[in-house]
């Protein structure tokens, strides 16, 4: 990533504290906090709309340059607070970096190709790390990380996080023996039959209970 592909979100200063802010959100502005770096923390303000179209790209493993006035600097989102049922934005954290100091984060891992274990022997495939946390300078976060699951052709053999294909610049926190996917064997017919009898006779017992 460079400086000119990270998102940006336009921001100002928030003198609407406390319970006031809901008039905020009703005009379509949302409250944030900018806080981190042995910095004072900042109470500001920015449209949802940009707001919502700069979460969706960043989520919370990609940095943001969030520019008040002439003064920009580089965060990660940090916290996401939403409305309990309309789901709705309500409040975003926001840690402020120092651009030259290395950073843990968390990053996604997508899984690539077809496993012939679940494709050719009928077995399902199971993702059991989702993420990894790196370490590494804000602007060289990767976006994903990449797990070739086209060599899982047995139910013995997985990908590690060893396995996955790392960027220059990056060190993997997560412990490298980690599995990230493997296959699992199909369930035969009458074991699922035998398990189902099982569960049917299990719960007969407990209604004859007295």
């Amino acid at each position: 990533m460079t400086t000119t592909d990270t998102a940006t979100l336009q921001a100002e200063q928030r003198s609407v504290l406390g319970k006031k802010v809901k008039l905020l959100r009703r005009q379509g502005i949302t409250p944030l906090h900018l806080y981190g770096a042995g910095q004072p923390s900042d109470a500001l303000q920015t449209s949802t709309a940009d707001l919502r179209r700069v979460l969706l790209r960043v989520g919370t493993s990609q940095p943001v340059f969030v520019h008040v006035g002439s003064d920009r600097q580089l965060a990660f989102v940090q916290e996401i607070q939403f409305h309990p049922v309309r789901r709705e934005v309500l409040h975003v954290d926001l840690l402020r970096v120092n651009v030259g100091e290395t950073v843990q984060v968390e990053v996604p891992v997508f899984l690539d190709g077809e496993a012939p274990a679940a494709r050719v022997l009928g077995g399902t495939l199971l993702q059991t790390l989702s993420t990894v946390l790196v370490e590494c300078l804000p602007l060289e976060v990767p976006q994903s990380l990449t797990a070739d699951v086209s060599g899982v052709d047995d139910f013995e053999k997985a990908v590690r996080v060893a396995d996955l294909i790392i960027p220059d610049g990056v060190t993997v926190i997560t412990p490298a023996d980690q599995v990230v996917v493997h296959a699992q064997a199909p369930v035969a017919a009458d074991e699922e039959e035998g398990a189902a009898e099982e569960g049917a006779a299990a719960a007969q017992g407990e209604q004859e209970t007295p």
